[in-house]
């Protein structure tokens, strides 16, 4: 069958923003003699694609094993090892190809997925359509693949927001099996049997329930002649769609409360709603984003910053085909979880009696286009959209269907639909946490250039321009030195508190107005600190650009920073504090940090302490920001649709009363000798974890090149961690290594998620892995493999204006220069074997590996 394009005649435009358009997603369609139908984009931009197989069925197609987690088990067992590869061969034959490997399942679809090199598209595709249709799903394999799924859902069980979500789902459905979990439930995970899972694969992984979607820089004719080529032999097989059953209109109020140990408490609130093909699905989504999206969004607006009684809100509507849920949650203390509950409630009211105003509705149009075109930048993203909205509607013109639809909604629709749906006597309420609640088309063929011009202004900021006119998007960057080598101990945590109370106020913006600014244009602002630096930016649409400057200029130089916004700050950093230490990888890998930079700036984080954070003034914030935000010690950089003389002149402008002041002194800092440790940390968890940290150096050395291929080799599915303690032994669900290289400092942890039984086991093995490669080093196949690899992430990191905008400011204000980005690749493939053996024996040495274990707390006390 000959291929057909499919796009729309004319690009759709925004009636928010009339001079800016989403361009087409033109690609071909071509549907074989065997039912399956294939979507090829061109995108000659990055020499990369996106090669996706997606599955037509998820959780809810599960039939009699309904709740078993069926979906997501054969997920996980499409990459155990089919008739012609090994579960090696298979993670090993991509890495070598320079391809990064995923899938995900939900509740109406599963979906494969490798993001790598263009060159290597039918390579992609054949380790893809093999996984799929020649998977042998072993029996042994099976069983111990179970046991990670059950260390999966332990997981989960420690996770708050994934129980508020399950609790979310079966409170609000009753008959829809989405009520269930896409994990399934263990009860009857644990009756399922090999023949169970192949027959669900017999059933719904056939050709005429899939469908294949490739976009980069391929040609669009011979991919599809690629495809036909591997699977048009894929034999065709009888398929009766699953008929899912009709959810009674709820006509009470529900609730539903789980105790958990935890130091916050969340807080949902749910209605039942159409699914995605319904007309009504546009109204919802926009209602939704008015609510929970963005600073600007009412419930954050309400409960955060108003009256301060929540640390983060959001709302959404999602579900299947036949239906959905519209839910609110908050994060909040305990004591505020009635409070909020209401608080949400009369935020849902006001809406529903005044509907939005029209700004608030331009913002909702704006944001949703600005969010389709960051989607474009990336190979991946444009396939994601393009299988949605296949899956969803069967069209390729969804992207400009949906955004036509929305263009047209008014605020009245938004206020019929929050009235129709957000009904007080159909509202589901659930909680997690100590405390029960009270009863209540074708882009355009432009050039892009690659050279980045440098400037430094007259009060000594340093400006970053590279011109890419490809899509209306402006990514703006502005980095200070500051955070963690530059604060003392007993201020810990003053720089992420500082960065985030300019937010409170300016001499000419209220908090409000810095919140909406952007927002209402479809842009985003980016206010924060991270080890070394405070990070100041804004996203935004061509002819933003100027409001961005002067947003982030006035926040930078105007700042009122009140003492009452201190102290919201404050209750949302130690609010952060308390989360952290819900997760016991975070609190392994915490622990080991401060251990191994004992007496040293680094051994603690960005965010402080408790102790530190409840400590710190306004003055000791003005401090930090008088000292850091100088023209000196910051780097501005711009990517995007702009022209460097003309965004220029806009910078010196915004940035005249900069001060110029002096760049932040950093030094090393030396390893110390000292006696290695083995803390072992009770939790109220489940899981068990262990971290191996090994102090190593900082940004500036070259040593760091030779730790990265490290880290790549041993962190994916094809490392020797990876094959020997999850693969062979069953020891763990997850297990990895990662790198911290900092200014003036460096670490390398190596982490196993476990059983508890098991961790004495998963520890032997780790220490005896990590000594073999303090010895060995790494082989030339392995460093063969994660030069490849780390290749084909350097090139997906360039896709989009805010991820180059961060690493040219990145590596500027550090010291390494803007173009260090750039070079990387030459100085990646000029590493040795030698300089890797060499490094690992430097720094890798087990017998001063700090060892941090977090245990059950039944388990410590046994």
């Amino acid at each position: 069958m000959p291929a057909r394009s499919s796009s729309p005649r004319f690009p759709a435009r925004s009636q928010a923003s009339p001079d800016l358009v989403v361009p087409p997603m033109s690609a071909q369609l071509r549907t074989l003699d065997n039912g399956l139908e294939v979507i090829v984009r061109e995108d000659h931009q990055h020499p990369l694609v996106s090669v996706q197989i997606w599955v037509k069925a998820g959780s809810i197609h599960e039939e009699k094993w309904t709740g078993a987690g069926l979906a997501h088990c054969v997920e996980h067992m499409l990459f155990k090892g089919t008739t012609r590869r090994t579960a090696q061969e298979i993670s090993v034959g991509i890495q070598q190809l320079g391809g990064y490997v995923n899938a995900y399942t939900t509740f109406n679809r599963t979906v494969y997925w490798i993001d790598g090199l263009a060159e290597n598209t039918e390579g992609y595709l054949d380790i893809l359509a093999d996984m799929v249709r020649h998977s042998r799903f072993d029996a042994a394999e099976l069983a111990k693949e179970q046991d990670v799924i059950r260390r999966e859902m332990a997981m989960g069980n420690d996770e708050p927001g994934s129980q508020l979500q399950h609790l979310v789902q079966r409170t609000s459905f009753r008959t829809h099996p989405l009520q269930h979990p896409i994990i399934g439930h263990r009860a009857v995970f644990d009756q399922v049997k090999r023949d169970d899972v192949f027959g669900f694969v017999q059933r719904h992984y056939v050709p005429n329930n899939c469908f294949v979607v490739i976009a980069g820089a391929v040609d669009a004719e011979a991919t599809l002649v690629a495809v036909e080529r591997v699977l048009g032999d894929w034999e065709r097989k009888p398929y009766e769609p699953v008929i899912q059953p009709q959810e009674a209109r709820q006509l009470g109020q529900r609730f539903a409360h789980k105790d958990f140990a935890t130091e916050l408490s969340h807080v949902a609130l749910g209605w039942q709603i159409p699914g995605d093909g319904h007309a009504d699905k546009p109204a919802l989504d926009v209602l939704a984003f008015l609510l929970g999206s963005g600073r600007s969004s009412r419930l954050n607006q309400e409960l955060r910053e108003k009256r301060g009684i929540a640390h983060s809100t959001w709302a959404g509507a999602w579900g299947s085909q036949e239906c959905g849920v519209f839910n609110t949650d908050v994060e909040c203390d305990p004591e505020n979880t009635a409070i909020c509950q209401k608080a949400m409630l009369e935020v849902i009211r006001d809406m529903k009696a005044k509907g939005p105003r029209k700004d608030e509705l331009a913002k909702a149009l704006r944001a949703t286009l600005g969010y389709q075109l960051r989607s474009l930048a990336t190979t991946k993203g444009q396939a994601a959209i393009l299988g949605h909205g296949w899956l969803t509607t069967g069209s390729l013109e969804y992207p400009q269907q949906y955004l036509g639809k929305l263009s047209r909604l008014t605020p009245e629709d938004i206020r019929s639909a929050a009235q129709k749906y957000l009904l007080d006597e159909t509202c589901s309420v659930v909680s997690v946490g100590s405390h029960v609640p009270e009863k209540q088309g074708a882009l355009a063929a432009t050039s892009t250039s690659d050279d980045v011009q440098r400037f430094t202004l007259k009060n000594g900021l340093t400006l970053l321009v590279q011109e890419n006119p490809r899509l209306p998007l402006i990514s703006i960057r502005g980095s200070f030195l500051a955070g963690v080598p530059v604060e003392t101990h007993d201020k810990a945590g003053v720089t992420q508190v500082s960065a985030s109370l300019l937010l409170k106020g300016t001499k000419t913006r209220t908090t409000a107005q810095i919140s909406a600014e952007l927002e209402n244009r479809g842009g985003a602002l980016i206010c924060q600190s991270d080890a070394h630096r405070y990070l100041v930016g804004a996203d935004v649409m061509r002819g933003d650009e100027s409001t961005g400057l002067d947003l982030i200029s006035d926040l930078l130089l105007n700042a009122t920073l009140p003492a009452d916004g201190l102290e919201k700050v404050r209750k949302l950093q130690l609010a952060q504090i308390q989360e952290e230490k819900e997760d016991p990888l975070t609190v392994a890998m915490r622990r080991a940090r401060a251990e191994i930079f004992a007496g040293q700036p680094f051994a603690r984080t960005a965010l402080g302490t408790e102790t530190t954070v409840k400590a710190l003034t306004v003055a000791d914030c003005r401090a930090m920001l008088r000292e850091s935000i100088v023209g000196e010690n910051g780097v501005l950089s711009i990517v995007g649709d702009v022209k460097a003389s003309v965004i220029r002149k806009q910078v010196e402008s915004a940035f005249a009363r900069l001060p110029r002041g002096k760049r932040r002194e950093i030094t090393q800092f030396p390893a110390t000798k000292r006696k290695p440790v083995q803390p072992v940390i009770p939790m109220e968890k489940e899981q068990a974890i262990l971290v191996i940290g090994f102090r190593t150096v900082g940004l500036h050395s070259e040593d760091v090149l030779a730790l990265t291929l490290i880290d790549e080799a041993c962190s994916d599915m094809g490392s020797r961690l990876f094959n020997r303690i999850r693969e062979e032994l069953g020891l763990a669900y997850y297990v990895g290594a990662q790198q911290f290289a900092a200014l003036g400092a460096g670490a390398f942890y190596f982490y196993v998620g476990t059983d508890p039984k098991k961790v004495d086991m998963a520890q032997q093995e780790m220490l005896r892995l990590i000594a073999d490669l303090a010895k060995n080093g790494l082989t030339k196949a392995e460093i063969t493999r994660a030069k490849t690899a780390w290749r084909s992430q350097w090139l997906r990191a360039q896709q989009g204006n805010g991820s180059m905008a961060d690493s040219y400011a990145w590596n500027e204000i550090n010291g390494l220069g803007y173009a260090h980005f750039q070079s990387l690749p030459a100085k990646i493939a000029a590493v040795t074997d030698k300089d890797i053996k060499r490094a690992a024996k430097a720094y890798l040495d087990v017998a001063s590996a700090t060892i941090v274990r977090v245990m059950p707390e039944q388990a410590v006390a046994g």
